[in-house]
């Protein structure tokens, strides 16, 4: 994987006691965290499998020229 690139979730509670999630790039920089906490572990873990399935094919879009990046 190259750096820079999504490597793995790191799920963990926060003081008070809800679970999140942070992506962590392959270079050890957070990249994203949940919104919200949650108060269930699994849930949590879900989230984060459905975000990690769902963005693995995500294109992108160059909102500026109104089209997607090849």
């Amino acid at each position: 994987m190259t750096a820079g690139h999504a490597k793995h979730f790191v799920i963990q509670r926060d003081p008070s006691g809800e679970w999140h999630w942070t992506l962590v790039a392959a270079n050890a920089r957070k990249v994203a965290r949940s919104a919200h906490g949650y108060r269930d572990k699994q849930d949590c873990v879900r989230s984060a499998r459905a975000l990690s399935i769902a963005a693995y094919d995500a294109g992108i879009y160059n909102a500026e020229d109104n089209a997607y990046e090849m």
